[in-house]
């Protein structure tokens, strides 16, 4: 029987989210209540400057509403390695790779741009727990960047090493 293993990783900065949503709240209404009055006319740059802040904050909002409703999900069946992408309802299978194809898997501090193809799984900003994985096709190398938990990296160790063994 083969193993099989799977985790959710999602963006965890949702309060940073729900308090820019606020700010932008509180600009509107702002913005009303300079609307309504008579300031409005002798703070008219400071209008422009508000109407300009709520078009950036909108901007900044959209895009971590996006992050907060992309999720990864890594798993692992039998010998395949594989990465889905789920965006709100959505779900995408964005790499399946079979484990022999793997030459390395290192833990990296920051995500590399170096001469491989590289292509990332995250979601965090920060990258506390950011794995690199190095695998080669038909004589080309391939690299990601994700953030499993120590449990899947020990997984497919687990399975890199059984593979050694065999050879």
């Amino acid at each position: 029987m083969g193993i099989l293993y799977r985790e959710v990783v999602e963006y965890r900065q949702k309060k940073l989210a729900k308090i820019m949503l606020g700010v932008i709240v509180f600009f509107i209404f702002l913005n009303g209540f300079l609307i309504l009055s008579e300031i409005s006319r002798k703070l008219s740059y400071f209008a422009y400057f508000i109407y300009l802040s709520v078009l950036v904050l909108l901007a900044v909002q959209y895009n971590l509403w996006k992050k907060c409703k992309r999720k990864f999900r890594y798993q692992i069946i039998d010998n395949e390695l594989i990465i889905e992408r789920f965006e709100g309802n959505r779900r995408k299978v964005e790499l399946s790779l079979n484990v022999k194809y793997i030459v390395k898997i290192e833990k990296v501090k920051q995500k590399i741009c170096d001469d491989i193809e590289n292509k990332e799984y995250c979601c965090s900003l920060k990258n506390t727990n950011l794995y690199r994985v190095i695998y080669k096709i038909d004589d080309k190398m391939y690299s990601f960047c994700f953030e499993p938990s120590n449990n899947f990296i020990n997984k497919i160790n687990t399975i890199m090493k059984k593979r050694s063994l065999a050879s």
